[in-house]
């Protein structure tokens, strides 16, 4: 951190209601030129809403901003964009049927985009000089690995004169390596004389990155100090009010009978190009089996093969010892799958329907909820209510819309949803991404006690350490072939990192 970097942003009594809710409450907060600073905090307690106020997305109730000392009010994005504020958003903002150099034309700073397509380009070279940043100009966002997209959004930030950077959950998508040259980017940014606000449940990527620390708790500031100063388990302790019981240690796996068996799988991308080369993996009933690997190594399109919504070129898929011979999501569901999607906002919930509507969606055809083809109301507001008091949903009731659900109860609620259809298998793709340490601890419990009534989880995740914590094997994925299976026990990190890398099959 740069000596005496001085203030960058100064935020003084903020508060902001949504009617008789306070989602902020009188927050003091000061950004430093020179720094990272990492704003901390439970899902729900008001980082984001505190941050789109910042951003010019939502107005104050009250309290005010400062930038370099001088009032400001922003009424809408594109103001604090000119005065330099800009933020990554944890869900991108970019245009996927676009190019990279078309996404970044549609910012002002990209004026030459209407003298021709080889100004412009010239406009895209001096960006990746000045930040260091390289760019695919020609490629389809669509067909850029997430790292890849990230780095786009950042290039995207700094051509439009962005001196404060803020980060939401920047590296929920990301490999370990791609985490590791954003940390560098970060810490360069601030060594520059940029801010740069993090906002992470990883308290690992806080403390290896980070200067100094502010925690929310119930919309309101809980603390703030340097990182030097303190712990992890201290951090903890202001986010939640209280200690977090230690994990409880799990219990070895009993594996049961093929819960999915995979041979020979085949499946290409959008684009043609092959995605999986005759993939075979096996998952038993009483098991975690995690899938490792770098992002764009095939996970989605494997997941999508066995869901049934993406056409497969060779192999067989088998659940519960009988082969799909229906390729849709009908099928799946109706062979004994659940899923536990990556994309939570735009595939597991329905923001527009109640939490006890998306918590029964999977019911409804059944006993006692379909009664003589009609819906039981009495009964699906039973229901809703258990797995709202079982799944430790924290709502004003099952009537709430989810979209106004914290990140963390929305999960909790697909969980709910999913697991009390007591599937065989469960597949389970960046199931706390974006959660906080409760929320996380709470889908890892969920998980291994579904592991340990007999059922099988596949766990794909790009959190390598997730994915060692919850597994009993790993399979490691990568350019579209499994690369090896280990035993969750004797597997290393790098032993796993070698395999991501190889081109080789290990036995």
């Amino acid at each position: 951190m740069t000596t005496d970097p001085g203030p960058a942003l100064q935020l003084t009594g903020i508060t902001k209601r949504f009617g008789a809710f306070v989602a902020n409450d009188r927050i003091d907060l000061g950004i430093a030129w020179g720094e990272v600073h990492a704003l901390l905090g439970e899902n729900g307690a008001g980082k984001t809403t505190l941050m789109r106020i910042v951003t010019g997305l939502y107005q104050p109730d009250e309290g005010t901003m400062r930038l370099d000392g001088e009032p400001v009010t922003f009424r809408r994005p594109e103001q604090a964009l000119r005065a330099g504020i800009g933020m990554v958003h944890q869900h991108f903002t970019l245009v996927p049927t676009l190019t990279e150099l078309e996404n970044l034309t549609m910012a002002p700073a990209f004026l030459p985009w209407a003298n021709g397509r080889s100004a412009a380009r010239r406009k895209a070279a001096e960006v990746e000089r000045a930040t260091g940043l390289r760019i695919e100009p020609d490629r389809l966002v669509a067909d850029a690995a997430v790292g890849e997209r990230q780095r786009l959004e950042i290039v995207k930030l700094l051509s439009r004169g962005a001196r404060l950077l803020i980060f939401d959950e920047p590296s929920a998508a990301l490999s370990p390596g791609e985490w590791d040259e954003l940390a560098k980017l970060m810490r360069r940014l601030a060594g520059e004389g940029h801010a740069v606000v993090l906002i992470s449940h990883k308290l690992s990527e806080v403390f290896a990155v980070a200067d100094r620390w502010t925690v929310l708790r119930g919309g309101a500031v809980a603390g703030t100090g340097d990182i030097a100063g303190t712990t992890p388990a201290e951090l903890v302790a202001l986010m939640v009010g209280e200690s977090l019981a230690p994990r409880r240690e799990r219990t070895p796996a009993t594996p049961g009978g093929p819960a999915l068996v995979i041979e020979g799988l085949t499946v290409a991308r959008d684009s043609g190009a092959t995605a999986l080369d005759e993939v075979g993996l096996e998952v038993r009933a009483g098991e975690i089996v995690g899938i490792a690997g770098v992002a764009g190594s095939g996970q989605s399109e494997l997941v999508e093969a066995v869901l049934g919504i993406r056409p497969v070129a060779g192999g067989t898929i088998e659940i519960g010892g009988r082969r799909l011979e229906r390729r849709t999501p009908e099928g799946f569901y109706a062979a004994g799958g659940a899923l536990i999607p990556e994309d939570r906002h735009h595939v597991a919930v329905i923001g527009g329907m109640s939490l006890g509507e998306n918590i029964n969606l999977r019911a409804l055809r059944h006993a006692p909820l379909a009664r003589r083809g009609r819906i039981d109301i009495g009964a699906a507001r039973v229901r809703a209510r258990r797995l709202i008091e079982e799944y430790e949903v924290r709502a004003t009731g099952e009537h709430q819309p989810m979209a106004r659900l914290s990140g963390g109860n929305q999960q909790k609620a697909v969980l709910a949803r999913e697991l009390s259809t007591d599937p065989s298998l469960v597949i389970a793709v960046q199931p706390v991404r974006g959660l906080d340490v409760r929320a996380t601890e709470f889908v890892y419990r969920r998980l291994t006690e579904h592991r340990d009534r007999g059922g099988a989880v596949l766990l794909i995740s790009m959190d390598l350490d997730e994915v060692l914590a919850l597994s009993d094997r790993i399979a490691v994925l990568a350019h579209g072939r499994v690369r090896g299976v280990l035993d969750a026990a004797d597997a290393t990190r790098a032993g796993i990192g070698s395999l991501m890398t190889s081109s080789e099959v290990t036995a």
